[in-house]
């Protein structure tokens, strides 16, 4: 019976961690523009403002050129960021975990080089250390590390 219920418990287990991976899925990537037709050039600087009020270059932050279809850059190392995108009227927005999120239009031509900068704010929130799902995954392990410790130590003490 006590090997039933351990098979039970640790398929129970199992089972969660699957499906808390199963909420880990790949989002769908925004469309990238291949330059087939007419479009232009969004470029430019993210910078955000450090702890100590010093304004130096984000990096990793995303940036959205989002229209009649989304498309998405990253800023590098010196916060530069660069998206080639379709004739059109776009709203760039950059995020940043710990920044405040900031938006700008744009109007794109054919062979047109826009260049935007940004300046982020701290949001002054805290930053998660885990994604929502993963933190669904921890609780659940961290959750069977406990009930086999408190198993292991009721055999201990009989």
């Amino acid at each position: 019976m006590k090997l039933v219920r351990s098979v039970i418990s640790v398929t129970v287990v199992i089972a969660l961690m699957l499906l808390g991976a199963k909420l880990v899925a790949a989002q769908s990537q925004p469309q990238q523009y291949g330059g087939g037709g007419g479009g232009g050039m969004i470029s430019g600087t993210v910078l955000g403002f450090n702890m100590y009020d010093q304004l130096e270059p984000v990096v990793w932050a995303t940036v959205y050129a989002i229209g009649q279809h989304t498309f998405v850059a990253y800023s590098s190392s010196g916060g530069f960021y660069q998206m080639f995108v379709p004739v059109g009227v776009y709203n760039v927005t950059v995020t940043q975990p710990g920044y405040v999120t900031t938006s700008n239009r744009v109007v794109v031509s054919d062979g047109s080089a826009t260049s935007i900068n940004f300046t982020l704010e701290q949001s002054h929130l805290p930053v998660p250390e885990f994604q929502p799902n993963v933190t669904f995954i921890v609780m659940v392990l961290t959750l069977a590390g406990a009930l086999f410790i408190r198993r292991r130590s009721r055999k201990r003490s009989r």
